[in-house]
């Protein structure tokens, strides 16, 4: 996994092409352990549910990057997304 600054983040993200795809495998893999940790205490997430969650984030998060403000680290900005659409879904 490649470490990327913001702007890196929203010029992968933007583009089509090998980068691009990279950069979604990342904040996949990225947004799918965080998951993980933040519905921990939730009681049983399966893994395939969390694939689930961060793939609709990253919609969600790709549709967005536009109103992407830089005052946090992208993946912060990433994680609260991904959070609030697995609460969602359990709900």
């Amino acid at each position: 996994m490649v470490e990327r600054t913001n702007e890196e983040w929203v010029v992968a993200l933007s583009k089509p092409g090998p980068e691009h795809d990279a950069a979604i495998e990342d904040l996949r893999a990225i947004l799918v352990r965080g998951l993980g940790y933040a519905l921990s205490k939730r009681g049983k997430v399966r893994d395939s549910d969390l694939d689930d969650f961060a793939q609709e984030a990253i919609l969600k998060i790709l549709d967005g990057l536009h109103t992407f403000r830089g005052e946090s680290r992208l993946t912060t900005w990433a994680h609260k997304i991904a959070v609030r659409v697995a609460y969602t879904e359990l709900r």
